[in-house]
């Protein structure tokens, strides 16, 4: 076993080495590439001018002479763009401008002290016979504003780098927040439905036990305990399969209708492949529990409640219709202040943006009906059980 895990650390630390390797070719390539542009130019413009004398050289030696000196610039500039974040420039801060001035002048005299060494040896012309510090010192003077501004490219390409990744790192950190946000929301809704169904089936049975219906009270406490059970496998998830959904939900109408006794009559028209489909936890209780109250539980007669579930286009329709009295005059979902409706939309309004709506109007004849729009979306590894 110790052997087996020390393998898996060393191949663990393999991978991470060449990735590491391979992120820092990468980096060495891009610099490679960008510093090659002046130093091409460069060579191809002391190769252009050479030409009108009297013995103009090899395209190679003009690049052997120019190229070196603008390569001194590829291993020193992951170290000035660290310079650049330690000593970002200040109007206020004088010793950034003097840090950076003096390694602006330490890079042109490096520059120049490869520039002439590599010249006398692969250009040498005539006039340049003098003293190799004399020559060093023209060069240095000559390239220093050539010098300077790549200088001042290599800074604002390094600060607006830092800019981007600071800049990136704040929407991360948004996402993250707004992530984190939308959970707590989520969660504090779901659990606002729980209790809230729980304390009403409790006060059902209490009402049982008080007439005496024995029976009737214990059946719906085997139901309660099926049905918590069921809720605290579930958790604090947010989504779940219709399949679930309408377990949940069977147990819930058990007890109403043990409640109702022969007052409720439940009716399901759910299509098999939207059995499969995700649907927010307790999406379909709170809009029963309302046609319960407002629907069946205000008619003397019995009622019937239907639950249906059908694919419409890429979404998934749900609707829980009863037949009770309908919508009071003047009804606004908007306005609507109960839990189970504004609890409702404002977890569609979380988990699915405008994709998730809820409607709420009279039924054609008599009755109410609440009708939801969700995404049609299956959970991974599902999709073939639903169309199979």
């Amino acid at each position: 076993m110790k052997s087996a895990a020390s393998a898996g650390r060393l191949a663990a630390l393999l991978d991470f080495v060449e990735a590491a390797s391979g992120s820092a070719w990468r980096a060495w390539a891009k610099r490679a590439a960008a510093w090659s542009a002046p130093a091409l130019f460069s060579a191809l413009e002391m190769y252009t001018f050479s030409r009108g004398t009297p013995e103009p050289p090899a395209l190679w030696r003009a690049l052997a002479a120019q190229m070196p000196a603008w390569y001194v610039w590829l291993p020193l500039t992951p170290w000035l763009t660290r310079l650049a974040a330690r000593e970002p420039l200040s109007p206020l801060r004088p010793r950034p401008v003097l840090v950076h001035l003096a390694a602006c002048l330490g890079m042109g005299a490096l520059f120049a002290g490869v520039y002439t060494a590599t010249t006398a040896t692969f250009m040498p012309m005539p006039g340049r016979d003098g003293a190799w510090a004399a020559r060093w010192l023209q060069v240095w003077w000559g390239w220093l504003p050539m010098v300077g501004m790549a200088y001042a490219t290599v800074l604002a390409v390094a600060l607006a780098t830092r800019a981007s990744e600071r800049a990136r790192d704040s929407e991360r950190q948004a996402a993250a927040l707004a992530v984190q946000l939308t959970e707590s929301r989520l969660l504090a809704l779901q659990t606002q439905l729980q209790p809230h169904f729980l304390f009403n089936t409790l006060n059902a049975i209490v009402v049982l036990v008080r007439e005496r219906e024995t029976e009737e009270a214990a059946r719906m406490l085997v139901l309660l305990s099926d049905l918590l059970r069921q809720l605290l496998q579930q958790g604090a998830t947010q989504e779940v399969t219709l399949r679930d959904e309408v377990a949940v939900l069977s147990r819930y109408l058990e007890l109403q209708q043990l409640r109702f006794a022969d007052r409720l009559r439940v009716e399901w028209a759910v299509e098999p492949e939207a059995l499969e489909v995700r649907v927010p936890h307790l999406v379909l209780q709170p809009l029963t529990e309302n046609a319960l109250r407002h629907g069946i539980g205000v008619r003397t007669a019995a009622g019937v409640l239907r639950i249906g579930a059908r694919r419409r286009g890429d979404a998934l329709e749900l609707t829980v219709q009863d037949d009770g009295p309908g919508l009071p005059g003047g009804f606004d979902l908007e306005s609507a202040r109960g839990i189970g409706l504004s609890n409702t939309r404002a977890r569609l309004a979380q988990l699915y943006g405008e994709a998730g709506r809820l409607r709420v109007t009279n039924a054609e004849g008599q009755g109410t009906v609440a009708t939801i729009l969700l995404p049609w979306r299956f959970t991974q590894g599902t999709a073939g059980v639903a169309h199979g």
